[in-house]
């Protein structure tokens, strides 16, 4: 099982071919990867530039699945979700998250765990993603996300809807972040190929 979800993550990643009747091949030319964008986790992207991250506040519930909810995940009005809401940065707040994840795992109601970084924590359990979708606009967030954020109130906040997939292409985790606009610039690495 470990082994199957292996490779299926290097097919995902490009790093292998898989055809019916042919097997599984190593791809030798990389270059595809550079049609890709590279998005990190705020962890890691914070690590990256030599800053330290912390999670200032962190909660998780079991909730029930609006509407909206039910449509995004491909699921039914009432099914259970879990909740996770978190306020992380440096020195100061730099962003608010509000995830809903799928219960492909049991995930302890204390909180603890979600202070740490949330794709490490779900990587531990055996949960990858294979693909991301992003969606970035400017908004005016809502007044409890700009004090948490220790934002003024007329600055408009960058929000990022992410959507993370599984390796078989089902939607796990669906992402609302809010960033602190005065503090911090929302980076991706893109690839471009001739």
């Amino acid at each position: 099982m470990t082994i199957r979800k292996a490779i299926d993550l290097l097919v995902s990643a490009h790093y292998l071919t898989r055809k019916a009747g042919y097997g599984t091949t190593v791809n030798p030319d990389r270059s595809l990867l550079s049609n890709f964008t590279l998005i990190q986790s705020f962890t890691n992207e914070m690590k990256e530039m030599g800053l330290a991250t912390k999670t200032m506040h962190a909660s998780v519930e079991k909730v029930e699945a609006n509407d909206l909810l039910a449509s995004i995940f491909k699921i039914n009005p009432g099914d259970m979700v879990y909740h996770i809401v978190r306020t992380r940065g440096t020195t100061v707040p730099l962003i608010y998250s509000d995830t809903y994840l799928l219960p492909v795992i049991d995930i302890p109601l204390d909180s603890e765990e979600m202070y740490g970084s949330l794709y490490a924590f779900l990587a531990k359990h055996q949960i990858y993603f294979s693909y991301f979708e992003e969606f970035v606009s400017a908004v005016q967030a809502k007044q409890e996300v700009k004090l948490l954020l220790q934002v003024d109130a007329i600055t408009p906040q960058l929000k990022r809807k992410r959507f993370s997939y599984d390796v078989t292409g089902k939607l796990i985790e669906y992402t609302e972040t809010f960033y602190n606009a005065q503090q911090y610039e929302y980076r991706t690495k893109i690839f471009y190929k001739k």
